[in-house]
Formats: C-alpha cells, structure tokens, sequence
C-alpha cells in the first residue's frame, strides 16, 4: 500500500513536470539572449532588449499569481517588481545612447540603484529559516569579504582615485559594486542552506549570479575602457532574467525548504572554500604592499574581520559540538523505549544516593517491581500492545513520582525506583498507589528494601531483589518487605 502512495505521488511529481513550461520558457529566454550578443548593435537589438527584459517581468508576475501554493510568494513578487525596473531602467539607457546623449549618471540609474534592495528583501525572505543559527550567514561573510577587497581594488579604487570625476559621479560609480558586494554574502547564504538541492532555488541562485558576474564585468568594463553596449555583458543579464523565469516556474517552487543536517555542519568542500577565502586577502596585501596604499588598508582591515568571523564561526562548532554531546549523554541513560532512566543511570544515582544517605544518616528505600505475566500479554495482545503498555506506564508513574524519586527500566518488565528521604512505610504506600496506577488491569509483585548503614548499592539492591522474588513465589501482586530476614532467605532459596 505504501509502495503504491509512493508511486502514485511520484506519478503525479512527473506529470507536474511534464506540464511545467519552465524548460520552454528557460530555452526561450537563453534564445533571446544569444539573439541579441549576434545583433548588430542598434535600434532593433535595443528594442528587443527592453522588450525581453519587460517579458520576463510580464512571465513571473504570471506566475506569482497563478501558483497560489508557491513558497514565499512575497519574494518572487519582489523580483518581479525589480524586473519591471531594469525594463524602464534599459528603456531610458538605451533612448539617451542611440540619440547620442551620454549622461551620467542618468534618470536609468534611479531605477537600476532601485533594484538591488528589492534582491535583498527577496533573498532575505527566501533564506530566512526556523530554529537555525548564523553558521552560514558567518560562512557566506567570510568568503563577501574576501570578494569585497577584490571588488574594492579592481571597481572601487580607480573611481575614487579619478581626479576627473565629481562628487555625484563617484557615489554613482561605487554604488553599483557596493551593492553587488552587500548581495553576494546574500545569495552565499542561501547557497549555503541549499540542503534539499530544491531545483527552483538553484535556478533563482544562478540567475543572481550571472547578474552579479554582469554587474562585475560591466563595472569592470567602464573602468579600464573596454565595454561596449550590445556584447556579451549586456547578455549576461538577459541570461539572469531567463534563469529567473525558470526558476518561478519550476514545480518546485512550491517546495518548502527543510534542512536535516546540522547549520553548524561544516563540510570538507566548505572549509577549502572558507580557507582559500581567508588566504586570498594576505596575498593580496603581499601583491600590492609598497604600490597601492589605499587597497592595503583595505585588505588589512578585511582581514581583521576575516579572523573575527572565522573565530566565531569556530565557536559556534564548539558550541554545537557541546550539544549534541550532551544530547549523547542524556541519551546513553535513558531507556530508549520508555524514557526512564536506564541501568547505567541507575547504578550512577543509587551509588550517589546511597553515599549521601551513609553520610547524612537520611533513610533511603529502593523498590523492585515486576509485572505479573507479562509475557502472557505480550502472546495475546502482540509486542506492540505490550510496548505501548510499558510506555503508559511509566508516564503514569512519573506524573506520581517526586521529582527527587528515580523510576529504572532494567530489563524487559522489570522497573527500580530509588526513594530518598524516606521510610519503609512511605515506600509502600508510594508502591501500592503506583500499583493502581498501571494500564489495562494489569498487576505487578514488588520488593522493598530500606537502606542499612554500611551497606552498599549492590547490596541494597540485591536484598530489594529477593524480596520481589518472595513477592513472586507467594501468589504474586502483592508487595514484600526485605526486612524478613529468615523467611526472605528461605523463599528465595526455595526459588
């Protein structure tokens, strides 16, 4: 049955993909690029470029409306509007450089400036998770800093050190790979939690980086004179729009991302990444040392920052190694099947209770309970039912219990409650409304045993275990006392 669900939702997974025109659109998109880098450069590679760049915004607005199961809708809608800005934005660009006019910065720049914050709010809402820490966002800064003293040397630098250029113009000028080094850590930080390899989300991470590897190359370009409108930059962001169709039409879109490893995992891949990222920064300050004093101040300060985050990122290991150590530990004493305590823990707590007990001269009792023909439940009703027997139980006798009192499964049905500062008339009471206690009518025997001075753990226990055999020999559920020492020894050497 469950083979035939599985195959019955793979059925309908292949379906939806088959009807998904994702492919067709992504192929069309790719078409109109490689269209536009062949053009000769003009009027009617321009038009084609706006009227692409328009369709591609008309496509995931679309989209976003007809899938109404689409996973954070609000990010998509986001990436929508800044499409329609990169539309007007070339509109304007390409009308004021085939009329001969080149200022800038321009009215075109408004509306490019405009698109990063929308990215921004789109990758933010598309990376933002439940119960995960700052691991990758500190990954994802690591490796945006390194890039970002690249970025400041190679697109920064020579705006600032231009002595022809005016105010306007330079804030302008570094705007753009400012903004391209603030989403890089961004689109890093998705890229990092991208665990469930969700298709759509590739494809949207794609496009933003073939729009960020465009913007590089494009600033790159200006700087050291050899863009020109109408290549394979100006493509590159057509091929970013078209990987953004793809990817909002993707069947797996509508996917809700889910992590099952660790946030803190920090895999081998990863580490060489991070490791290269933190070099690269050095290098770069021994490669420029004595030539560019700008850039090495910047790299000297990236690289204090490097550290800092590289030591936090360590702590955060540390601290999640902590944790699951300690998850291991509370886990090694419990019993798997019930949640009480296990032999090994109550050994731990009985040698413990029993050394307190010896020194402050309090009283301590143990009781030793086993269900009564348990094995014959187990035949008629199945070892589920058995199981599920054992579970109830022992909620219900730790919501009786105190919090100082210890229950142990030690064996199959066999269960130890250690009981501080107290008698052995309060312990068989406490035992006798425990006995009350236990589901589906079923009875138990028990054995008390009250702790003497000088005595040890094993032996308190061992003395506890008689008395629970005496219990069983006599007719069982009923509760016997250890401190029959003549008739206690004869019944368990009788048994």
């Amino acid at each position: 049955m469950i083979e035939q669900i599985k195959s019955s939702g793979m059925l309908k997974r292949n379906r939806l993909y088959e009807r998904s025109p994702w492919r067709l659109l992504l192929a069309g998109g790719l078409g109109l690029a490689l269209l536009y880098v062949l053009l000769p450069y003009g009027l009617t590679a321009s038009a084609l470029y706006v009227l692409a760049t328009l369709a591609a915004a008309v496509t995931v607005t679309v989209a976003v409306y007809r899938e109404k199961q689409l996973f954070c809708s609000l990010a998509w809608k986001l990436i929508a509007m800044a499409l329609v800005l990169a539309a007007i934005g070339h509109g304007i660009w390409y009308w004021l450089d085939l009329v001969g006019l080149e200022p800038f910065p321009s009215a075109a720049d408004i509306f490019y400036l405009a698109i990063y914050p929308l990215f921004m709010m789109a990758l933010w809402l598309l990376g933002k998770r439940k119960n995960t820490d700052d691991s990758t966002l500190s990954d994802a800064l690591i490796i945006g800093i390194s890039a970002g003293v690249l970025g400041w040397a190679l697109l920064i630098e020579p705006y600032v050190n231009a002595p022809d250029i005016t105010l306007l113009q330079l804030l302008v000028s570094t705007a753009y790979p400012v903004a391209d080094l603030i989403l890089l850590p961004m689109i890093l930080h998705l890229v990092f939690l991208q665990r469930t390899r969700i298709t759509a989300h590739t494809l949207l991470l794609a496009g933003m980086l073939a729009y960020l590897a465009a913007d590089m190359l494009y600033a790159h370009g200006n700087s050291a004179g050899w863009y020109g409108p109408g290549g394979f930059t100006d493509g590159l962001w057509l091929v970013a729009y078209s990987l953004f169709v793809a990817a909002v039409w993707h069947p797996s879109s509508s996917e809700v991302p889910t992590s099952h490893a660790s946030t803190a995992r920090l895999s081998s891949q990863r580490l060489f990444i991070l490791g290269t990222a933190s070099v690269f920064v050095p290098a770069l300050i021994l490669l420029t040392v004595g030539t560019e004093i700008g850039v090495v101040r910047v790299a000297a300060f990236a690289s204090i920052l490097l550290f800092l985050l590289i030591m936090h990122r360590m702590a955060g290991l540390i601290r999640e190694t902590q944790h699951q150590a300690e998850r291991l530990e509370r886990l090694s004493r419990m019993d798997p099947l019930t949640g009480a305590s296990n032999r090994r823990d109550l050994e731990y707590q009985l040698k413990r209770e029993v050394a307190r007990a010896e020194r402050l001269g309090t009283t301590l009792c143990l009781a030793f309970l086993d269900l009564d023909y348990f094995k014959d439940f187990n035949d008629t009703y199945g070892h589920p039912a058995g199981d599920a027997l054992l579970q109830n139980l022992v909620d219900a006798w730790q919501s009786d219990l105190r919090p100082t009192d210890m229950l142990a499964r030690i064996g199959g049905e066999e269960f130890v409650i250690i009981f501080p500062d107290t008698d052995i008339e309060q312990c068989q009471k406490a035992v006798e409304r425990l006995r009350k206690l236990i589901p589906r009518g079923q009875t138990c025997s028990a054995g008390l045993a009250v702790f003497a001075p000088g005595e040890t753990a094993d032996e308190l226990i061992n003395r506890a275990d008689r008395a629970l055999y005496l219990a069983k020999n006599t007719g069982r559920d009923r509760v016997v006392r250890a401190d029959d020492g003549p008739s206690l020894n004869r019944a368990a050497q009788k048994g």
